[in-house]
């Protein structure tokens, strides 16, 4: 007789922090670009050819932004195309509303096995403007922002599938905004990718072979305020998990939680809403193999 049991683990998303010095262009790494509507500019052989920084493909490829930033809210994020990359810039305001002049610690990373570039913002940028957009891109199709169980920001970028990417980021200041700019690299291998649905992106585990214990990882559609986890075994239910989210409207919700034994073999894992009745409504769901 199979046991499921789930315990839930906090979220926990570090803010990369180091300081740089001030410039009219700081070094990081990739473009990432997000907004309720998409702002597409004229095409260029040019964006991506602009300076020496180097491209990452794994890890951490960026460390910038000032000790102390005048940066509080997400105000836009733009996709723009060019002939060698594709860029993503996001615009921030400070509390007076204006144009922010400075952001403060901020990390840029590349999530390899889910072709994502996250982008983890300074405790000081708490409110956004935008959720979530979709790009005209070949490379970034989809950018999401947000909140991790204690409300912290960050930005995950989403590759078109079967591609697997590289990014490098910089700063300006005076106006503060955040550059990231994505190229499409050679690799034997290619990112698992993430499961999508309208209620609930899973990030892990990905479809295939795993192990006990997994995490189920990833983010909850904004005004959720609650989210099942539920595995299955040869179409009969064999655990279930109800996931608290604290129902912000303005981003999507991060959610993390631990399987650590259940049923061997293939297994689905469904993570979304419940219908009156008590079963799956709209959410996402993968199969893992079990040993």
């Amino acid at each position: 007789m199979c046991r499921s049991i789930f315990i839930v683990v906090v979220l926990a998303l570090a803010a990369a922090s180091c300081s740089s010095a001030t410039s009219e262009e700081s070094s990081t790494v990739a473009p990432v670009t997000v907004s309720t509507t998409t702002t597409t500019t004229v095409p260029s052989d040019e964006i991506c050819k602009i300076g020496d920084l180097r491209f990452g493909t794994e890890g951490l490829v960026a460390a910038l932004g000032e000790d102390v930033g005048d940066a509080t809210t997400i105000s836009t994020i733009q996709w723009e195309d060019s002939a060698t990359c594709e860029r993503v810039v996001v615009a921030f305001a400070s509390d007076s509303g204006a144009p922010a002049s400075s952001l403060g610690p901020t990390g840029v990373s590349v999530l390899a096995y889910a072709g994502i570039v996250r982008v983890v913002l300074p405790e000081g940028v708490d409110t956004t403007a935008v959720a979530d957009m979709l790009s005209d891109g070949d490379l970034a199709h989809r950018i999401f922002v947000v909140r991790d169980d204690e409300s912290h920001l960050f930005i995950d970028i989403h590759a078109e599938t079967g591609h697997t990417i590289g990014a490098r980021a910089s700063t300006t200041s005076s106006p503060s905004t955040l550059i990231i700019d994505i190229i499409d690299v050679e690799s034997d291998s290619t990112p698992a990718g993430v499961t999508v649905s309208p209620s609930s992106i899973v990030l892990t585990p990905t479809p295939g072979p795993t192990i006990y214990p997994f995490s189920v990882e990833g983010y909850a559609a904004p005004s959720l305020e609650e989210i099942r986890v539920e595995v299955r075994s040869k179409g009969n239910l064999v655990g279930n998990r109800s996931l608290s989210l604290a129902g912000w409207s303005d981003a999507w919700q991060g959610y993390d939680t631990i399987i650590t034994d259940g049923p061997s073999g293939m297994v689905d894992i469904y993570v979304g809403t419940i219908g009156p009745e008590g079963e799956p409504d709209i959410g996402a769901t993968l199969t893992v193999d079990l040993p």
